[in-house]
């Protein structure tokens, strides 16, 4: 392991304007048709919207009040759409008009029925913590609160779900998966799960290091394998579906690493935030071929790296919850060597 890496090949972190709302908490970064950077402010309730450019910042309030947004894609329609982790439902806005379109979920008042069928804990709202677009379309998401898969049709607007028979597995993040899946993570039963979105067959894997919290999943360049981090076991792995065959790397981070959201660079490189459960201030980079990991830290000291994006060849974007504003940094547009 090696920290504040400065070889050429990657940085340094530059970081974006602060945000205007203080203790916004924005994490995820997405980028629109036009080049803008979109981010959720989950404590601040807004979407906001910065011109990488020109460093102007729009920030738009949501209509429901208690909304927290938080996980966040751009969809086939080129808009933004994103999870109300507090409001029960999925919101979208266009990127060109600013206009706000909610879609609330039907299941409220859903509760864990418990032994004997005697209701134990009411949860209200479904707490919708990561979401993803599959191939089939269609934009799926977890919920946390009800621990169940869900999808909203794209034609109809209409939302589908899956409970799972695991009760209160802790549902967690959710990302494109290997083929036709979509995979998600669970940090209660420490399982990842895959999900076919055409033939709604679902599988899950235990992962192998107890209690790892696994709080980042990304599919290889070629779509056959999923890579995923632990946020508490601080390692790197790999499932591969077709043999069901998960290996775990050390990443050497030290004791404060937290390893989350992680992404293929354009350069071939895996790179991830660290720091979002633990106020750290670092982002890593995985080398898939040598297993090695080196690091860099943000200018901001603690300023907790929630997500990144790698949309955009030869730079990584990503939100700080801590540090209220986005940052990113360089990296070569095409594999080295």
């Amino acid at each position: 392991m090696q920290d504040n890496d400065t070889t050429p090949s990657w940085g340094p972190i530059i970081e974006y304007p602060e945000f205007p709302t203080s203790d916004c908490y924005p994490c995820e970064a997405e980028f629109d048709l036009m080049g803008n950077i979109w981010t959720a402010q989950m404590n601040g309730n807004k979407m906001a919207r910065i011109n990488p450019d020109t460093l102007e910042i729009t920030e738009v309030p949501l209509p429901n009040k208690t909304a927290a947004p938080g996980p966040m894609e751009r969809g086939p329609d080129g808009n933004i759409w994103y999870g109300q982790v507090h409001g029960n439902a999925i919101g979208r806005i266009d990127t060109k008009t600013l206009e706000i379109t909610n879609f609330h979920f039907p299941w409220d008042g859903l509760f864990d029925v418990g032994p004997e069928g005697k209701g134990v804990h009411t949860f209200g709202i479904s707490v919708p913590f990561d979401m993803t677009f599959g191939r089939d379309g269609h934009l799926w998401f977890v919920m946390a609160g009800t621990n169940a898969i869900g999808r909203l049709d794209m034609n109809d607007f209409t939302f589908t779900k899956w409970d799972l028979e695991t009760p209160r597995s802790g549902l967690f993040c959710m990302q494109p998966g290997p083929g036709d899946t979509v995979a998600f993570s669970t940090v209660n039963s420490n399982e990842i799960g895959l999900m076919n979105v055409f033939t709604e067959e679902l599988t899950l894997y235990q992962v192998p290091t107890p209690r790892a919290m696994v709080g980042g999943l990304t599919r290889s360049p070629d779509g056959k394998i999923l890579w995923f981090t632990e946020g508490v076991g601080q390692k790197i792995g790999t499932l591969d579906p077709e043999t069901g065959k998960i290996e775990e790397f050390e990443l050497g981070g030290g004791p404060d690493l937290d390893p989350g959201t992680l992404r293929f660079g354009s350069d071939g490189m895996i790179y991830f935030v660290s720091g979002m459960y633990r106020n750290g201030d670092r982002v890593g980079r995985f080398d898939p071929v040598t297993k090695t990991a080196t690091y860099l830290r943000t200018p901001t000291p603690d300023s907790a790296p929630c997500d990144l994006t790698a949309e955009m060849p030869g730079r990584i974007v990503f939100g700080m919850f801590k540090a209220n504003r986005l940052a990113y940094f360089d990296i070569p547009t095409s594999p080295q060597g």
